[in-house]
């Protein structure tokens, strides 16, 4: 198969003609020309194009498909990915298929439970996100925010509960020998004083003689 994008029309003509210079530089003109059509028509295409279109262009393309829980700060691979699953979404939407899609787009881990895996209030969730990085407040708030723009407005969250992984490794406890310390424990005093007697008061007088001994030579 000869492609159109950086073929010749000569490719296919006889070789007495294809090697004249008159007809390899008409065909040399022509080709650079459907180069460009073609260039044309691959900048024209927008849903077959979100795996190679410029980042630039996909803030425009999430606009014009009104890509849900969408925000210019993400990494381009989150952007393709968000725009991609535009169309699915709003099938979906405002189910726990949708909120877990949107979820697992952004965060790369996280699932939401409904009310009754859990025990919980009809009509309430909770989510799980994260898996062993930093969550914190911001992590936090950015999540809420996702999740207000995609979960029904009749559904209440109740928990974020962060998921965290650790690498197994031998787990190592051992004791210290440290100063002890001694508590007694004294009866409370009687509280009965009897405040009729008199009370005394004297004082005393005296002094002290000090003499410095020179030292022996």
């Amino acid at each position: 198969m000869i492609k159109l994008s950086g073929s010749r029309f000569t490719d296919i003509m006889p070789e007495n003609l294809a090697s004249q210079a008159e007809v390899q530089a008409i065909a040399y003109a022509v080709g650079r020309q459907v180069e460009k059509l073609c260039a044309y028509s691959d900048a024209a295409r927008t849903y077959a194009a979100i795996a190679t279109m410029p980042e630039w262009l996909l803030d425009y393309m999430a606009v014009e498909l009104r890509t849900p829980s969408y925000d210019e700060n993400y990494s381009i691979k989150t952007k393709r990915a968000l725009i991609e699953g535009s169309l699915l979404f709003y099938t979906q939407m405002g189910t726990p298929a949708a909120v877990n899609r949107i979820i697992e787009t952004i965060f790369e881990t996280g699932y939401i439970e409904e009310w009754y895996e859990y025990d919980g209030d009809p009509h309430h969730f909770r989510a799980y996100v994260g898996d062993g990085g930093e969550v914190g407040p911001g992590e936090l708030e950015e999540f809420r925010r996702v999740l207000a723009s995609v979960k029904r407005l009749s559904s209440w969250l109740d928990d974020i509960i962060t998921i965290s992984q650790m690498d197994p490794a031998a787990l190592t406890i051992t004791g210290a020998m440290g100063r002890g310390y001694m508590s007694t424990a004294l009866p409370a005093a009687p509280m009965d004083y009897g405040m009729e007697a008199p009370i005394r008061a004297g004082g005393v007088f005296g002094t002290i003689t000090q003499t410095a001994i020179p030292a022996a030579e």
